[in-house]
């Protein structure tokens, strides 16, 4: 099922590898964000859908909200002719299993293999997913994880989601295509002997256009193409579909090894993919602890100490007593430099106020993060380029991301669906009344 290729030298979050709008930790799917489809008689001027594109489109979703199940292979990796990404091959193999359930959502079952982020290794993965709950087993752990929501993160977990699967199982399926402000329709293109009907959608600055190759058989897609940026794209392409196909409810449970560690996330609670009779690994409230730190609104945030390129450390609870921003980044993002004008704008509001601590996340050239704002003259803004372990204490899932802790170390604010400007905004507004 794996085929041989160069590991990725190249580290990229899977948030962007997989799309904007990857599940990974339970966060809104295209279908939630983008507007719904308008009616043919009633689009506003600026949208701009070709008839033909959104007839395959409705095809498609009809087809696919009719179907019971789907089994197929998939095969992706970023292919660049040039610029940055040009020796980057960063890319999965695996095989899917998805059944839909009476309230419409699919339960899918994904194995394969994924290179791992930065190194030379491949990560093996066994990984079930429906709605908001996630369940996977970690062999290099020997544990099997069941979780709900964003508590769904990791290696493991994560490597899944370069299978592209949860494009093709929306809530709303292709509800975030039919509402793209650009469709077209590109032709018919023949892949592995397969009549597809080509779509490209262009969902605006926030999302990355993709192209749709569907089959004009069935309606499921046999390639999707995500346009990264200018000469590089991610391929994902689907094969020996086989839709309506009898797969046994087998398939649909994780199947590990007894001696395994059943871990329950968040705890306290049991997720539904749990096998019945688990229990939520807790503490016992005899059990000694010390200060008790957590990731969400009204915790305390955990402290850390980190370092900049130059070796400088950066201690949280040297900032006791005023607000402290954590802006978690990337400088290989698209649109980084959105988010470092927003760095800068927060920063500036801050002043002598506060603090804001540029976390850059795995940044495999950690002087790419940190040169972006000293070619702007900003020597002042730490930029932190080992935040790896920070970011897994606040469960960073995705970046952008953005936290605020105030002068007690308490976090007051997260966004984990960061928008530009209006995230920024919302900041500004928080630290004011801070100051009041």
């Amino acid at each position: 099922m794996i085929r041989g290729r160069t590991a990725a030298p190249l580290a990229l979050t899977l948030t962007l590898l997989a799309g904007t709008a990857s599940a990974q930790q339970g966060e809104p799917k295209l279908s939630d964000v983008m507007p719904p489809p308008a009616a043919a008689t009633d689009q506003p001027s600026s949208v701009n859908r070709d008839e033909r594109a959104v007839e395959v489109l409705t095809a498609a979703r009809e087809a696919l909200v009719e179907a019971k199940t789907v089994l197929f292979t998939v095969q992706s990796e970023i292919n660049a002719k040039s610029g940055p990404l040009a020796a980057f091959k960063l890319g999965a193999d695996g095989n899917v299993w998805a059944r839909q359930e009476d309230n419409g959502t699919w339960t899918r079952t994904m194995i394969g293999q994924a290179d791992d982020i930065g190194t030379s290794e491949q990560i093996s993965f066994t990984v079930i997913k429906s709605g908001q709950n996630a369940s996977w087993i970690d062999h290099e752990n020997q544990e099997v994880i069941h979780a709900i929501g964003r508590y769904a993160k990791g290696r493991v977990y994560g490597s899944a989601d370069l299978l592209g699967v949860d494009y093709l199982f929306a809530a709303k399926p292709f509800a975030a295509e039919l509402g793209a402000p650009t469709l077209e329709y590109v032709g018919t293109e023949t892949l592995d002997g397969t009549v597809c009907d080509v779509v490209r959608a262009d969902y605006g600055e926030r999302t990355l256009a993709k192209r749709w190759y569907l089959a004009s058989s069935d309606g499921f897609p046999r390639r999707i193409v995500e346009e990264l940026m200018e000469g590089a794209e991610r391929v994902y392409d689907y094969s020996q579909v086989k839709v309506d196909a009898e797969i046994p409810d087998a398939r649909f449970e994780i199947d590990a090894p007894n001696t395994y560690v059943v871990k329950n996330l968040p705890e306290r609670r049991i997720a539904v993919n749990a096998p019945e009779g688990s229990e939520p690994i807790v503490s016992s409230p005899d059990d000694e602890v010390g200060q008790l730190f957590g990731s969400d609104v009204g915790d305390t945030g955990t402290p850390f100490t980190a370092q900049d390129i130059f070796g400088v450390e950066y201690n949280t609870e040297s900032y006791a007593g005023k607000p402290l921003v954590l802006y978690f980044w990337a400088s290989w993002l698209p649109g980084s430099n959105n988010a470092v004008e927003d760095i800068v704008k927060i920063s500036d509001h801050l002043g002598d106020d506060g603090q804001l601590l540029s976390m850059a996340i795995r940044e495999r050239q950690p002087e790419n993060a940190s040169n972006i704002l000293l070619d702007m003259g900003r020597d002042d803004i730490p930029v932190i380029t080992n935040g790896g372990r920070a970011g897994g204490a606040y469960n960073i899932a995705r970046v952008p991301a953005l936290i605020i802790l105030d002068g007690e170390g308490k976090i007051i604010y997260r966004n984990d669906e960061y928008k530009p400007g209006e995230t920024t905004d919302a900041v500004i507004k928080i630290l004011d009344q801070l100051k009041d």
